[in-house]
């Protein structure tokens, strides 16, 4: 056995903890000295703390985990719990994530503001129709990754060899945050039919103010200044109806996520 120093040690649970668990009949010592009052711990009592901490983690009060200790809930149970509170983890870390980004990239325009000489350089392209398998859907930013890797694994079905560049055409943005309706679509040259939700279409030729700069799928665009200054300068306007387009064409080589991007923004004289 071990002795409370000992097992707060291996458990890396403060002894003045194990000791309040103690009057809390939540986990008693194996044996307690009758003389000294030492406590000592057995191995496999490790068993039962580590059931209490995971209680903790998924926000339960001591008493109810004294009650839920009662009723000998089963191991299954229990790691059923810590997946599902694992995954909303996940997916909070994700939100907030997304929404770091979203900040650096307010903190760019805005100081990129300041200089108005600074600004990227924006022409104007004639983009020729692309075939390309598409899907079209409502998520939020954090997804193009993965509804890329989607539309690379449909593809890879029909033994099609997704090609590079990926594409999101922006349809509408009613709740830009988190609620967006976009398409993602993968240009490819073969044949494949549309199955469910993946259309394989042209999409169609646009004129467009385009400007190339570094960014990532998952990230607001950081080219917004850019391309506004740009058209207001030249007499141009945004075309109506016709949705906006980022082209994602290379990887950057050492920057995970981070693409050479094409931003192009329809538009009419």
């Amino acid at each position: 056995m071990f002795k409370i120093s000992e097992f707060s040690k291996l458990s890396q649970v403060p002894a003045k903890t194990l000791r309040y668990y103690d009057q809390l009949d939540l986990l008693k010592p194996a044996y307690t000295d009758p003389e000294s009052g030492y406590r000592y711990y057995a191995s496999d009592q490790l068993i039962r703390l580590h059931r209490i901490l995971a209680f903790k983690e998924l926000g339960f009060t001591l008493e109810q985990i004294k009650q839920m200790l009662r009723e000998n809930i089963s191991t299954a149970e229990v790691r059923g719990m810590l997946r599902l509170k694992q995954a909303e983890a996940r997916q909070l870390i994700q939100a907030e994530m997304e929404r770091l980004r979203r900040i650096e990239a307010r903190i760019e325009q805005i100081e990129r503001g300041e200089n108005v000489s600074a600004l990227r350089e924006v022409v104007v392209k004639q983009v020729e129709p692309i075939l390309a398998v598409t899907l079209e859907t409502t998520a939020s930013r954090s997804d193009i990754p993965e509804l890329f890797e989607e539309l690379d694994n449909h593809a890879r079905r029909y033994g099609i060899v997704p090609a590079a560049p990926h594409i999101v055409v922006w349809h509408a943005c009613p709740e830009c945050e988190t609620n967006i309706h976009l398409e993602v679509a993968v240009p490819f040259h073969g044949e494949m039919p549309s199955s469910g939700p993946f259309q394989v279409k042209l999409l169609p030729a646009v004129t467009a103010a385009s400007v190339t700069h570094v960014s990532r799928p998952d990230t607001d665009s950081p080219v917004s200044l850019d391309l506004g200054v740009w058209i207001e300068r030249n007499g141009y306007a945004i075309q109506p109806d016709v949705p906006s387009r980022e082209v994602y064409v290379s990887h950057i080589e050492g920057r995970a996520g981070h693409f050479v991007t094409e931003s192009l923004m329809p538009i009419v004289r």
